[in-house]
């Protein structure tokens, strides 16, 4: 087994493993190992999006990732809604992670649902969007601009890739077995410019658990927009957060 670290990319919702090209490929270029998973039902996986998928079908996703892959030495970085799923991951295989990075993402507790955490307003706004669109199987994607993505060529990219969203997933609870983040290293990636403000509630969270915060002037989408100053940032948390191993 290497000793390289790899990095295991996971997006968020209405995105796919696709997100991460730019970035991946400097990854690689850098010298790392890098892999970017699709979650059930959505990407290139849209046709097997369904009712029941839920958090723990995407935990299971990114498991079987690990476990075929023999992946090792992982920096698992988690976007948006793969907060959840990261945290996941954590409680189940500590031994295969050597960092946790949330980038711009949900925080949850064992127990808790996305739309827990969120302002019952969009809760409801996401429900009746839902019905709908499909019956409630699943909410479209948001425009570009809701990821902080404003130039024209990127936003059409990104118009053209983003799938629904399965409904079932933000209803779906998080189990964990131990703390959040299992008492592995781990950070918090905040994209200020603009801040996605949903996820207030999960900021604030993260000042109450007293994580180190790393501050990125981009939009939620920072690794379609600002791929570069993406990979500077993630130099300093590795510098900062795993000294030994770099």
């Amino acid at each position: 087994m290497s000793d390289k670290l790899h990095f295991l990319l996971i997006h968020g919702s209405w995105h796919g493993g696709w997100i991460w090209n730019d970035l991946r490929i400097k990854l690689i270029e850098k010298g790392f190992d890098v892999s970017c998973p699709t979650l059930t039902g959505l990407g290139e996986r849209k046709h097997l999006i369904s009712k029941k998928i839920t958090i723990d079908t995407f935990i299971h996703d990114v498991e079987n990732h690990i476990t075929f892959h023999d992946l090792e030495n992982i920096v698992l970085v988690g976007h948006s809604f793969a907060g959840s799923i990261i945290s996941g991951i954590a409680d189940r295989m500590k031994s295969k992670i050597k960092l946790l990075i949330y980038f711009d993402s949900l925080i949850l507790f064992d127990g808790e649902t996305p739309f827990d955490t969120l302002p019952k307003q969009i809760v409801t706004d996401r429900i009746n969007l839902s019905k709908l669109y499909d019956d409630g199987i699943s909410i479209p994607a948001p425009s570009p601009d809701k990821f902080g993505i404003f130039d024209i060529k990127q936003s059409k990219y990104l118009k053209s890739k983003l799938t629904p969203m399965p409904l079932s997933s933000f209803k779906s609870k998080l189990t964990l077995k131990n703390k959040i983040g299992n008492n592995l290293p781990l950070c918090y990636l905040k994209c200020n410019n603009p801040e996605y403000r949903i996820l207030e509630y999960h900021r604030k969270r993260v000042e109450e658990l007293g994580w180190s915060v790393y501050d990125l002037n981009a939009g939620h989408d920072a690794m379609l927009s600002n791929p570069h100053e993406t990979i500077n940032l993630f130099y300093k948390i590795l510098s900062n957060e795993l000294i030994k191993d770099i």
